[in-house]
């Protein structure tokens, strides 16, 4: 399942994601990650795998994919992925994340992937998953 938080830049996306992510790592029977590009954690619990995916070198569309199929190939008790700032992260559009959400909705069905998004508009292949 995925679900997309968005809106403007600064409209308070990445904390209603960190409220998300912390609440489920209270509550969660296997493992909660939370995937950004900060070097800090943002206040996310110690109860959240939180993930710098800077430190990884991760640009691209394929190798975002690869990084999370590979995450959840060895960690088998995770049960929701949080992303911050998607299109940040690859340094692409929303419009362009096509590929990005074809491959999530691919990956295990126990997984719930929350992502936040950067545009006043979704664009229509993301408008279902909207929150």
């Amino acid at each position: 399942m995925i679900s997309v938080i968005y809106g403007a830049k600064g409209s308070g996306k990445t904390k209603r994601i960190i409220d998300a992510a912390n609440a489920a790592g209270e509550s969660a029977s296997g493992q909660v990650v939370f995937i950004t590009d900060h070097d800090e954690s943002l206040g996310v619990s110690a109860r959240v795998r939180f993930i710098n995916l800077a430190e990884y070198a991760v640009k691209t569309k394929d190798e975002f994919i690869g990084f999370v199929k590979g995450m959840l190939a060895t960690n088998f008790d995770i049960e929701k992925v949080y992303i911050d700032g998607m299109g940040r992260l690859l340094e692409i559009p929303a419009e362009k994340l096509k590929k990005v959400f074809d491959a999530l909705k691919t990956l295990d069905d126990n997984v719930e992937f929350v992502l936040t998004v950067s545009a006043d508009t979704l664009p229509k292949f993301m408008a279902k998953y909207a929150i």
